[in-house]
This record gives C-alpha cells, structure tokens and sequence, in this order.
C-alpha cells in the first residue's frame, strides 16, 4: 500500500517546522518532529485515509521538512542545493509564505487546533463531506462540513427557525417555499458559525452556534479556508447591492 501524497495542510504544517527550528531541525528538536507526525496521522486517521506503516513517520516528516531546503536562500548561498525531488505544492507554499512568518505560525497553528481539537470517535459517526469544486477542501473545512451534517442539530436547528417564524437566508434573506412553494417547503442548509479550530474536545454545539444559509450563501461561506463568519457574508452581499 502507497502513501498519500502529501496535500496542503501537511506541507503547510511542515514548512511551519522548518522556518520555526530555522531549517535545521537538530536532535533537540525531533519531539516537534514527533508531534507533527501524531498531527498527520490523526489527520489521515479523521479524513479515512490509509497508507503503508511508513505513514508519516519521524523519518518521513523528517526528510519533507528538509525538502524546503532546496528554496531557502540561506541554505543555497553556501553552496548547496538541498533535496531536488519533491511535491510542486512545495514550490507554491514557499512563495506564498516567503517574509509571512506570521500568517504561516497562524495558519499553521489553525490547522493543528483543528486537527488535535477533534473528537475521531464522534466525527466517525457524521456523514462524510465532500468539498464544492472551487472551495480549498482543506481539513478545516471538512470537519466543518462534517459537523455541520450532524442530523440532530439539523433538525433542531431547522425546527427552531421555523417557531421563530422564518426559514429565510440569515444573510441574504433568501426563502425556499417562497421562491419554490411546496417543494422548497421546509428546506434550508445549516451553517455552523464556530470554527472548528476554535472547539475544545468534547465542546458541545449549540443551536446558536449554527445559522440557516441559502445553498449559495452556504457555499460561499466555505471558499476560504477558514470559513468565512455571517457578518463577513452580509458585508460582501451589501457592498454588492451598494455598486
């Protein structure tokens, strides 16, 4: 059985490695060489994907890290050309994050919350969730979308829009029986307001940590990594109504 090949979030953490031991992770570092591989493989674990033993493994998180080798200036001014095999994300994440030490240590640290954050027993029990084409698909955004598909909260939250008398978009107003009668009847996507890296394990969700969306609204919301919240959206759809 093969690997994976390495996707955006594990390449994103990894670079995070490698700027914050300044390329040179030495043998005082490799417990946050271990701590990146127990990151990954939990993440591989809650996504369902499988691999070979070697899944991620010190030595395999070992070698990626040092991957990034081969772009960083301070290393090829000696002379030196690094490891010249590797995953083309790594040329894009390295361009994209050159002097943004900062936002990489956030998205980094987003990412990891998320993952570490997350309950792999209960988010067995949820539906899957495919990405939209045109979303970043990343795993913040599919365990969002994950428990956004809890059927209990659903209908708890759909049955509570209804007794406070709309089922209407809480963005754009939009309202499926009145746009589709009978059909759209009762229909409505629910959203789920806190970002995933942002629960504590075993944190509870509450009916106001969820808004009903459009389908459109819903995914819009998710075209960005970290989802984006109800008054980002209203903003965007006003200032669009403005022009």
């Amino acid at each position: 059985m093969r690997n994976p090949v390495w996707n955006r979030d594990e390449l994103t953490l990894a670079l995070d490695l490698y700027v914050k031991t300044v390329g040179n992770p030495t043998g005082a570092d490799f417990a946050l060489v271990d701590q990146l591989s127990n990151t990954l493989n939990k993440m591989h674990r809650l996504s369902g994907v499988t691999g070979a033993e070697t899944l991620r493994n010190r030595n395999g998180v070992y070698l990626k890290v040092m991957n990034f080798r081969r772009f960083d200036p301070a290393y090829l001014n000696q002379g030196k050309v690094g490891m010249q095999r590797g995953n083309r994300l790594e040329a894009v994440l390295w361009a994209e994050y050159d002097g943004k030490a900062r936002d990489l240590a956030i998205d980094a640290e987003a990412i990891t919350r998320a993952v570490n954050g997350a309950d792999e027993a209960k988010v067995a029990k949820l539906p899957p969730a495919e990405p939209y084409e045109g979303e970043e698909g990343g795993v913040i955004i599919r365990l969002h979308k994950r428990y956004e598909r809890d059927p209990k909260l659903v209908r708890e939250k759909r049955k509570a829009a209804i007794e406070a008398g709309s089922l209407a978009c809480e963005v754009c107003g939009f309202d499926f029986e009145a746009a589709y009668g009978k059909l759209g009847s009762g229909y409505i996507e629910v959203h789920h307001t806190r970002p995933v890296h942002t629960l504590k394990k075993g944190a509870k969700t509450k009916l106001g940590d969820l808004a009903v969306l459009c389908a459109n609204c819903h995914r819009m919301a998710h075209r960005t990594p970290l989802p984006l919240s109800i008054d980002a959206l209203k903003q965007i759809v006003l200032s669009k109504e403005e022009l």
